[in-house]
């Protein structure tokens, strides 16, 4: 009978301790991505997951080249397929700035493509500066928070690390990119998901 005892004082307090265990288990993942005068970088959305950039390494030969960070912030839902063009109708474009401002547009956690709004045609309708992808229902498109600027210049592998490098909004796409002359590249952005 004190056995049975022991073991169920064992069991009630390894309880605790076992859903306690049960949190979400960071993921780590890295990037890459070379051009001429661009280096781009999207990261999906996921929906209870923050993306956290803990390592950076850029090379640019642009003197003034930067790696500018970038986290979704507003979120609209496409309401209606659209086919590909530059105007997509949503059902409202609240918290929507203005022209210029960058955007990102996302299907299912992929990433499409980023755009830049041009203008706006009534209270559904949003004008891209070139073309993007035929759109339908459901499809996300968030404005971009202001960029976070660090120094690259010109530099091969110039590294960034830390707990922290930066932090994209929760459940929100993150989007990275480095400007160059002929040859940019970021050569490793690893994030870690929690």
């Amino acid at each position: 009978m004190k056995i049975l005892g022991i073991l169920g004082l064992a069991w009630t307090l390894t309880l605790p301790l076992a859903a306690f265990g049960q949190g979400t288990v960071p993921q780590f993942v890295t990037y890459r991505s070379s051009g001429t005068t661009t280096s781009w970088v999207q990261i999906a959305s996921s929906p209870m997951q923050q993306c956290r950039v803990v390592q950076a390494i850029a090379s640019s030969d642009l003197a003034g080249a930067n790696l500018l960070f970038s986290s979704g912030v507003t979120p609209v839902t496409v309401t209606y397929s659209n086919a590909l063009g530059t105007t997509v109708s949503v059902g409202y474009t609240n918290g929507f700035g203005p022209a210029g401002q960058l955007c990102t547009l996302e299907r299912a956690g992929t990433i499409l493509t980023n755009m830049q709004i041009a203008s706006f045609t009534g209270s559904t309708n949003i004008v891209f500066t070139y073309n993007i992808p035929a759109t339908v229902p459901g499809d996300q498109i968030y404005t971009m928070s202001t960029p976070v600027k660090l120094w690259v210049g010109v530099f091969t592998n110039r590294p960034f690390s830390g707990e922290a490098v930066y932090v994209g909004n929760k459940g929100r796409p993150v989007q990275v990119l480095l400007n160059g002359t002929s040859a940019c590249s970021i050569d490793a952005l690893t994030v870690k998901f929690e």
